[in-house]
């Protein structure tokens, strides 16, 4: 062995076929890696549903408002209607249903409520459905009607809580 030259040297055309081997080598490897890499993300949307009352000043989760004196017309078509008595917001990522019913009143059915546009249907302490919708966000106009001779009680006095559920549908 010659001094100054280590024993395990290649000479040019061995360092330029290692080269090339690394080459190769660390190439293979990065496109094993890259197509042998999976990344999967799951995510879990929760169920969201919001319902608040609607007025010129803000949202509200309870809101009173007196029932009109009956006209004379109206005295004799037997009910008083007000049209867009309350304005509901609902904010839904999924499909949903409005309930509605009476808490504790001695109205009978002299209070029906509808969806603006709709059929009325009569309020009890059943719950009733009065529209449904599907995701996204909803401003809706509820009608109330008042019934004349339904009732001993005089509706113009009476506190007449209207409870709104929103739920899945």
């Amino acid at each position: 062995m010659a001094r100054g030259r280590p024993a395990w040297s290649f000479g040019c055309a061995g360092r330029k076929a290692l080269a090339l081997l690394l080459l190769v080598v660390v190439g293979v490897s990065a496109l094993a890696v890259d197509s042998s890499v999976t990344v999967e993300v799951r995510w879990r949307v929760l169920p969201y549903q919001s319902l608040s009352l609607v007025d010129t000043v803000g949202q509200f989760s309870s809101f009173s408002f007196p029932l009109p004196e009956p006209t004379a017309d109206s005295r004799l078509q037997g009910y008083s209607d007000e049209e867009n008595a309350l304005r509901i917001k609902i904010t839904s990522n999924i499909p949903w249903k409005l309930q509605v019913r009476l808490e504790g009143s001695d109205l009978g059915s002299s209070l029906e409520v509808r969806r603006h546009g709709d059929a009325y249907v009569p309020l009890t302490e059943t719950p009733v459905i009065l529209t449904r919708g599907s995701n996204g966000a909803f401003d809706l106009g509820v009608d109330v009607r008042l019934r004349f001779g339904d009732s001993p009680a005089d509706p113009r006095g009476a506190l007449v809580p209207i409870v709104f559920t929103i739920m899945p549908d």
